[in-house]
């Protein structure tokens, strides 16, 4: 059986890729702050566990608890940022949160699982991102900037993680629906999003997406 580990799996893109991915034989391991929200999720495929990814200390705990499996996925989905708006109102520690949110605490969570995904056949690290970190936007304040420091790491884990036999996956969706039963116009969904990291896991293991953009099409009427 393969293992994955999904974060911000409490809802949206994270809660789906959880489901599908534990529906086509994963044994996953679901992550989120908002452990009540993953509770519909926990079965004998799915593990839920309770961290916040801009806390350092608490990955480390959580790599403790699970540092001798072997690990195939690992989904750095959990992101966002601090309220953002106009650079001329923003604050400091709303960009360090989102930083530490959307590119240092993944950035560490993966670090910390590199040696548990040399001893797989076909490990990947995906990141997703947002379309938001390439093309900025008044009003994106810490987000845009936080999300376009993915593309940076990114970047350079895909030159250094090869000797790992480790692939680097940048998934930019635009606007998707995280909310169930809340449509939006013009919006992809987390089951879009969830079927597209499913296939990336099942691509050859001598295939990478390097970067992906994903967007929705207006229906013509």
């Amino acid at each position: 059986m393969r293992t994955a580990i999904v974060t911000g799996a409490s809802k949206g893109v994270g809660y789906q890729t959880c489901k599908l991915l534990s529906n086509n034989g994963y044994k996953v391991i679901a992550v989120s702050r908002n452990i009540d929200k993953m509770i519909p999720l926990k079965s004998e495929n799915i593990d839920v566990y309770k961290m916040d990814i801009t806390n350092f200390n608490e990955i480390e705990i959580f790599f403790e608890k699970y540092k001798n499996i072997g690990l195939d996925l690992l989904v750095n989905n959990a992101g966002g940022g601090a309220s953002p708006t106009q650079i001329i109102n923003e604050k400091p520690e709303n960009f360090n949160y989102a930083y530490s949110l959307n590119v240092s605490g993944p950035m560490y969570l993966s670090k910390l699982f590199t040696n548990n995904m040399e001893k797989s056949d076909n490990a990947i690290i995906i990141f997703v991102s947002s379309l938001g970190g390439k093309f900025a936007y008044p009003g994106g304040g810490n987000y845009t900037n936080a999300k376009r420091g993915i593309g940076g790491l990114v970047d350079t884990m895909r030159l250094e993680y090869p000797q790992y036999g480790i692939k680097i996956v940048e998934l930019c969706p635009g606007t998707i629906d995280t909310v169930e039963g809340e449509k939006r116009e013009s919006a992809i969904t987390g089951k879009d999003m969830a079927e597209i990291i499913y296939w990336i896991s099942e691509l050859p293991s001598h295939v990478n997406i390097n970067y992906l953009e994903v967007n929705h099409i207006n229906s013509r009427k």
